[in-house]
């Protein structure tokens, strides 16, 4: 039995004894007052009868009633010194490992902690330490259940602050005790972000505190992913926890760097983030080698960084660490080739110049890797910068531009496809392919990007074979989509054209059944834009029907598509127009306010449905000014737009151009 060492040097043998060695008790004021005991009827008064150098004794209420008879070992109501004194005369003073049935081992303290029954854990401390001893109270504190946790562990898992005081106040190497996991009750309590729990646990345990976490992990570790504060806090504690690795070999910096940026509001593509700060520069004050020490993977703290898109904390790192910007993983990446590959584009547009054309393992550099990711943003943002070479041959001999050859899918595909857009790109700023015959290009690239595929002459017939079956039902999918909003435009259209805003005039009057609104230049421009609607959209019908037919060989269902798109989107311009066209006609002389808005806001259908193109421009025009210069940037933006403007708005200038000149012929 071990005692614990009284004032004058010896023993305090028993708990009455310990209580004089520790008078400074502060009491939760819960415990100071009388409470009713559900399960006897009794009402009992304070708790800790010894510290208070009293007889306990229990005062049934008036009339009381047993509420139940139940000779199962639990808790449930039970708060008084009687049903305690039960309990431990029937567990012998909870020496005999009195575990509850189903309940993974807990033992009567587990389950006094887990329901929060403060009154009855300090009911039976009081009562186990009187009979026994201090000493076997506190062996008894130290039972564990099935999965090695103390009742410490328990009152720390639920937050009581005074449970948690009253276990350490009996036990203080308690905060020393794992669990099967490894666990310490410190870090436990610092993975719940409890920095009361963790402040009593350092000051009432003294040197017995243990900072251990599973896998190898300490208190850092969790620490770290609970902001400035917390991690200031205990490394204030212990600065050794600072060289501290995990099973997987990560340090407290690693963990430190891997917390990503969660968006507080996202709004479709636009989202707000709340700054937080990673403590980088505490632990590196603690430790600087961290900042050097890679996992199991080889990922060092930069990578991480990287990869979780943490940019602002890369480069406090790099100020910090100036050595970390060439660290490279197992694969010979650079944190730059990592982000890449994570799609991290705020990292990829910071200019870190030393690492811009370093190559992997497998000899590609950045921008290899943003090509073969078909991440338009990221291509463009490395081209802007003028060190990226944009020749460099990895160990397949492939150039970024082969690699975008090769990357562009075979068969009928949207033109404004990142694969495409990318390699036109790379044309315009002056990239080069690699030592490859022209007619051979895409063959040799193709064959290079997928490895697995070795015997070339089988591939090219499979291939053959399945691309135009693939064809042949990707033209049936999208004529079918396409159809369906052409039709609904030249059924809309056809039935605008009998039923004019306005109504006719009646029959009786001159003219009986002309339109009411007839003579005005916006009523001819509606009628214009309505019949062009309606033409646009059966042209686009009638080449859908030719190009849904399996009959038609490809090559002509493909031109029939083409021309079909270009009258669909034709047509929804046409019908933008005389819808913005039709309210101006009927609102105009009552509310042109109200007219003016809504023919002003109409386009945004048409903004909509080019907003791709538009920001492919804009992307593309900065690396092409950063490659080529102004004037060629500014020629390609506005030859660029004059030609999307030409295929988009052409209908328009049909419409109003036709509009005036029937206007100047009737007042002319």
């Amino acid at each position: 039995m071990r005692n614990l060492p009284g004032r004058d040097g010896g023993e305090a043998h028993t708990f009455s004894s310990y209580l004089r060695e520790h008078p400074r008790v502060i009491m939760h004021r819960a415990l100071l007052w009388p409470a009713q005991c559900w399960h006897c009827g009794s009402s009992d008064g304070p708790a800790f009868p010894e510290a208070n150098a009293g007889e306990h004794t229990a005062v049934p209420l008036p009339n009381a009633e047993q509420t139940r008879d139940d000779n199962r070992l639990d808790l449930e109501g039970r708060t008084c010194i009687r049903c305690a004194e039960e309990i431990c005369r029937r567990t012998q003073h909870l020496r005999n490992d009195a575990v509850l049935e189903g309940n993974g081992g807990d033992t009567i303290l587990h389950q006094a902690t887990r329901l929060g029954k403060l009154r009855m854990f300090c009911h039976l401390m009081t009562l186990v330490g009187k009979e026994c001893g201090h000493a076997t109270a506190a062996d008894i504190l130290m039972k564990t259940n099935n999965r090695g946790e103390t009742a410490l562990h328990l009152a720390v898992s639920v937050g009581d602050t005074d449970m948690v005081e009253l276990m350490l106040w009996v036990a203080p190497e308690l905060g020393g005790r794992l669990d099967r996991d490894g666990i310490s009750p410190m870090y436990l309590a610092v993975s719940l972000g409890r920095k009361d729990i963790a402040q009593e646990l350092r000051k009432l345990c003294g040197d017995a505190l243990s900072y251990s976490g599973p896998n190898g992990q300490n208190a850092l570790h969790s620490a770290v992913l609970h902001g400035e504060e917390m991690t200031r806090m205990v490394l204030g504690w212990n600065e050794d926890l600072a060289r501290g690795k995990d099973g997987n070999d990560s340090t407290p910096l690693h963990f430190a760097l891997s917390v990503e940026r969660r968006p507080l509001i996202r709004v479709w593509c636009w989202s707000y983030t709340l700054p937080q700060k990673v403590p980088t520069s505490h632990l590196l004050r603690a430790n600087p080698a961290m900042a050097y020490q890679h996992d199991n993977q080889g990922l060092f703290p930069v990578h991480v960084a990287a990869m979780t898109n943490r940019w602002a904390d890369i480069i406090d790192l790099l100020r910090s660490c100036p050595g970390c910007m060439s660290l490279r993983d197992t694969q010979g990446r650079t944190f730059l080739h990592v982000a890449v590959q994570n799609k991290q584009l705020r990292v990829v547009r910071q200019r870190f110049q030393p690492i811009m054309n370093i190559q992997d393992n497998n000899g590609n550099t950045a921008l290899h890797l943003a090509v073969d990711a078909e991440h338009l943003g990221m291509v463009c943002n490395l081209l802007r910068n003028k060190e990226v070479c944009l020749n460099l041959r990895n160990k397949r001999g492939l150039t970024p531009i082969d690699v975008a050859k090769g990357k562009i899918r075979q068969g009928f595909f949207f033109g404004g496809n990142p694969d495409k857009v990318i390699y036109q790109t790379l044309i315009r700023v002056g990239a080069m392919h690699g030592n490859h015959r022209m007619d051979h290009l895409q063959d040799n690239c193709v064959l290079q990007l997928n490895e697995g595929q070795r015997d070339e002459g089988n591939r090219q017939n499979v291939a053959s074979k399945d691309l135009d079956k693939e064809e042949s039902e990707k033209m049936t999918s999208s004529t079918e989509t396409l159809g369906i909003g052409s039709v609904l435009i030249a059924t809309v259209t056809f039935g605008a054209t009998f039923t004019l805003p306005g109504g006719s005039k009646a029959d009786t009057s001159n003219n009986g059944g002309t339109p009411t609104l007839a003579g005005p230049w916006y009523f001819d421009a509606f009628m214009v834009a309505n019949t062009l609607a309606f033409i646009c959209s059966s042209v686009a019908t009638v080449g859908l029907m030719y190009s849904g037919m399996a009959m038609v060989t490809l090559v002509f269902r493909r031109t029939h598509f083409n021309i079909s798109l270009f009258f669909a989107t034709s047509s929804v311009t046409c019908l933008t127009t005389a819808f913005a066209l039709g309210v101006y006609m009927v609102l105009a002389p009552v509310a042109r306010s109200t007219a003016i808005l809504i023919c002003a806001i109409t386009p945004l259908v048409l903004l909509y449905k080019n907003v791709q193109s538009l920001w492919q421009i804009a992307l593309v025009c900065k690396p092409l000014c950063a490659r080529r210069g102004f004037w060629v940037s500014l020629f390609y933006t506005v030859w660029a737009l004059l030609f999307k403007a030409l295929g988009e708005l052409w209908p328009i200038a049909v419409i109003f151009g036709w509009a005036g000149h029937l206007r100047h012929r009737r007042h002319g």
